[in-house]
């Protein structure tokens, strides 16, 4: 990954960088972690990629042991937003998965989307700026 010029968000869908990570959890942790998806691999320094993946196994292990993904912080839950859950095939609350056009949970922009490498990539352009975890 850090000799790479590929995209933060290609890397974690190569399977010999992260296994198993998929689409819902590249764009999720890349949103909580407010990392900007098209930052290359070799500008992702170690503390970032430590945090990205220790973020990554624990939204994988709740996940598996909830049988839904749900990505989104107590905060800005539906609760504590008092907005209805959502609604969708693919089950738990999400930032941007599968949320284009919509307004950002955080700061109400409109989530973007892109196809990257075959594959939709979801983003807050607002959010979304930094090049590595704070």
């Amino acid at each position: 990954m850090r000799r790479s010029g590929k995209s933060i968000a290609a890397l974690l869908m190569d399977q010999k960088v992260a296994a198993g990570v998929g689409n819902i959890f590249r764009a999720e942790v890349l949103y909580r972690h407010r990392l900007d998806p098209t930052v290359p691999g070799k500008q992702i320094d170690r503390r970032t990629w430590d945090a990205l993946w220790t973020d990554l196994v624990g939204l994988m292990q709740y996940a598996v042991g909830k049988g839904r993904i749900d990505t989104v912080r107590d905060e800005h839950g539906p609760e504590a937003q008092g907005r209805d859950p959502r609604e969708d095939r693919h089950g738990g609350e999400v930032y941007v998965y599968r949320r284009a056009g919509q307004p950002c949970l955080v700061c109400g922009s409109e989530i973007r989307t892109a196809m990257l490498e075959g594959r939709n990539m979801y983003w807050c352009g607002r959010c979304q700026r930094r090049k590595r975890a704070s």
